[in-house]
């Protein structure tokens, strides 16, 4: 019994043994199995984050080329803007200078316009002067007129007086002859 308890353990040591061997050698293919699987899952995660750097390399380098090319067109937008506002700026001093001349142009034509005003006026005031030396001979005129007409018709009546006297003389005349 002995003996057979004996053979017994040793058969369960043995057992053990064996399932404790055949644990190792399974622990250590699934430790290999893990290490594989740990090497599959760095070397994937390796292509990712370098596939995802790249992807982030590239959308970089898509931005800054779009950054580059919109600042190239912002150079170009502010260098017309710049043309444009030094053509405002050469367009404003035409328009100031042609003010300026439009002013001195108002300016000589006030005083000219002043001085023709002047001479109109002095005119006015010789037009009236004569219009009552006009108005004044005009009634002279009248009067002389007047004064002729009435000498006139006196020297009609004279001279008709005068007639009928040599009529009358001739008529006398010949009666006394």
């Amino acid at each position: 019994m002995e003996e057979i308890t004996l053979e017994q353990e040793k058969f369960d040591t043995v057992k053990e043994l064996a399932d404790l061997q055949t644990n190792i050698s399974n622990g250590r293919a699934v430790l290999k199995k893990l290490q594989e699987t740990t090497e599959e899952y760095i070397v994937t995660r390796e292509e990712e984050a370098e596939k995802r750097i790249f992807k982030v390399l590239r959308e970089s380098r898509d931005v800054l080329e779009e950054i580059n090319t919109n600042h190239k067109e912002l150079s170009s937008y502010n260098s017309e803007l710049k043309a444009y506002a030094s053509e405002l700026q050469e367009i404003a001093s035409d328009i100031i200078s042609l003010f300026e001349d439009f002013r001195s142009s108002m300016d000589v034509a006030d005083t000219t316009m002043k001085e023709c005003k002047k001479e109109v006026d002095e005119k006015l005031k010789s037009i009236k002067l004569q219009r009552v030396h006009v108005v004044a001979e005009r009634e002279l005129l009248d009067n002389e007129r007047k004064e002729i007409r009435d000498g006139w018709r006196l020297l009609k009546d004279r001279q008709q007086t005068l007639k009928e006297g040599f009529e009358e003389l001739k008529k006398l005349q010949a009666n006394n002859k």
